[in-house]
């Protein structure tokens, strides 16, 4: 049926045929060069004005509280007579904190009165602790993987990052109790493995130093620190460790004697700086008697 009328029918064929092949490619050739020789006519404005987005509450307390302090956080977040929402915002911005200062802050708020505050500190801590088990895990497999290759430097990088890892577990407060004491066992087990491997492994003896000092082997831990001293281990951070351990056996006067050994631009944490200053300016140590 569509075969008539014949002539209109054919003409219909015969224009599809012709005209979008040619005349198209004819066409598409004619605006390439007109938009090639003459570009400022089909220019279009490439930067627009647009309005300054709205962030929630709970982000622009986040970003305004990015340097928000250990203390000024837990004074906030302790004064129950504050309104909930700012300590909810006051609680988020934890996140950009070192998980060695808020750590001990949120677990502190697991018994708050509040059930937001006590998710939300919940959430946190066991969102910090998943993660830093998963980087162990990881490292497990690559240990597992570095030991098939017979890699030596492989093996020691694996080790001493398991050794990290643990050492966070328990210097950040994730792990409490006997499985600090766990991690710590560990971490030192790893350190004693690479210092097998390699006993000139960088920040190794210092890493061991630490892990003997919080678990009370003062002894070993001054001799790793006399060992990584030689390994180029920076002296402020020798004296703060030795001060340390001279704190823990209650020889004050040393404590004192290595706190005006540090530097006050030494690149420790403020609270060790803190800590320094206090020493530097105590003259002489009160006994005090203290009578029930």
């Amino acid at each position: 049926n569509f075969k008539k009328p014949f002539v209109p029918a054919f003409a219909l064929l015969w224009a599809f045929a012709f005209f979008i092949p040619v005349l198209g490619v004819t066409a598409i050739l004619l605006v390439v060069q007109v938009a090639k020789r003459f570009p400022r006519i089909l220019r279009t404005e490439r930067y627009v004005t647009v309005r300054m987005p709205e962030f929630s509450g709970v982000q622009r307390e986040a970003t305004e509280r990015s340097d928000l302090r250990a203390g000024d956080a837990r004074r906030i977040l302790k004064d129950a007579t504050q309104p909930l929402e700012t300590r909810l915002r006051v609680l988020v911005a934890l996140q950009s904190m070192e998980p060695k200062a808020a750590v001990p802050l949120l677990i502190s708020l697991l018994s708050d009165p509040s059930e937001d505050i006590r998710l939300l500190a919940y959430s946190m801590v066991d969102s910090w602790e998943k993660d830093l088990v998963q980087k162990i895990q990881r490292a497990n497999a690559e240990l597992a993987a570095a030991r098939q290759s017979g890699s030596n430097a492989l093996i020691v990088n694996t080790l001493r990052l398991l050794a990290e890892l643990h050492w966070a577990q328990a210097d950040t407060g994730l792990a409490r109790g006997d499985l600090r004491r766990f991690a710590l066992e560990h971490a030192k087990n790893y350190c004693e493995q690479v210092q097998l491997l390699d006993a000139r492994a960088p920040g190794i003896w210092a890493l061991y130093a630490r892990i003997l000092t919080e678990l009370g082997q003062l002894t070993a831990a001054v001799k790793a620190i006399k060992m990584a001293r030689r390994l180029r281990m920076p002296t402020a951070e020798t004296y703060a460790l030795l001060a340390q351990i001279a704190y823990s056996q209650h020889n004050f006067p040393a404590v004192r004697r290595y706190a005006n050994m540090l530097p006050d631009d030494a690149l420790l944490p403020s609270s060790v700086l803190r800590s320094a200053a206090f020493w530097r300016t105590r003259r002489r140590m009160k006994k005090v008697n203290i009578r029930a």
